[in-house]
């Protein structure tokens, strides 16, 4: 009994091990194809509008209000915290790091995670059941340039762009609810945040809600040219991706928090 327990924790160790590596794999040759100027040709650069304006332009209403309601409840705690323990000094620090740095980019991307990804997994994993995919390599498309890259680089650009707005709408939230609590200038809390705000906060901003899109994106593909070849797969190829998503995201925030502290 206990000799074919370790064997079947062994075989999905393996497998597990196999998985990942394929994973890695497949997004490796995702970047070599995003890194080659001759994948960038007129009919993919249109693709890649229409996918910009599908996944952050369409949803830019209701995304705002989001942002509003969420960042201005998450922005309030902040202020109403450093208000309690006498930190008006550091607000510009606390909103710039929590704000540009964490909140934003993260859950910019679960939005877009939630809107997107599951959308991107059945549409790829329909395709590979119907074989659609097998006969764009047979008629020799490339389908990374054709089908993956266009979604990919749309969701890189939409989410860093949607964190900027996120961010800029929490920094506004930050400005009324400093005016509630602590009647503060607009001058005083536009000193606070420039001198808190610099050149590496832009950049952790950008680089992670690149990588978050990249991401975002990828995994669902992969997961559903990954699914079975029948119709009953698609749900299951749904569910493990979005799974593998969520985890991903959280392991990258925490990964992101721990070297941040060193």
């Amino acid at each position: 009994m206990v000799v074919v327990w370790v064997d079947a924790l062994g075989a999905k160790t393996i497998k597990g091990f196999v998985r990942v590596f394929d994973i890695f794999r497949f997004a490796w040759n995702i970047i070599i194809h995003l890194v080659n100027p001759s994948s960038y040709n007129p009919a993919m650069r249109c693709v890649i509008v229409k996918q910009i304006y599908f996944t952050a332009v369409e949803i830019i209403p209701l995304f705002m209000v989001i942002a509003v309601v969420f960042g201005s409840v998450i922005i309030g705690v902040v202020i109403a915290f450093a208000a309690t323990y006498n930190l008006q000094e550091h607000i510009g620090s606390i909103i710039i790091t929590f704000v540009m740095n964490e909140f934003a980019p993260f859950f910019t991307a679960l939005l877009i995670a939630l809107r997107s990804g599951a959308a991107i997994n059945t549409e790829i994993a329909v395709m590979h059941v119907n074989n659609e995919i097998n006969a764009l390599r047979a008629y020799g498309i490339d389908v990374v340039n054709y089908l993956f890259l266009p979604r990919i680089i749309g969701g890189m650009m939409s989410i860093t762009l949607l964190s900027l707005m996120f961010a800029i709408i929490m920094i506004a939230s930050g400005y009324l609810f400093t005016l509630f609590y602590m009647d503060m200038h607009f001058n005083t809390y536009k000193r606070l945040l420039i001198d808190a705000v610099g050149g590496v906060d832009v950049l952790i901003q950008i680089g992670k809600s690149l990588l978050f899109g990249f991401v975002t994106i990828s995994i669902p593909l992969y997961s559903g040219l990954k699914s079975g070849g029948d119709y009953t797969a698609i749900p299951i190829s749904v569910l493990r991706g979005m799974v593998r998503l969520f985890l991903t995201l959280f392991f990258i925030e925490v990964l992101s928090l721990q070297l941040q502290s060193l």
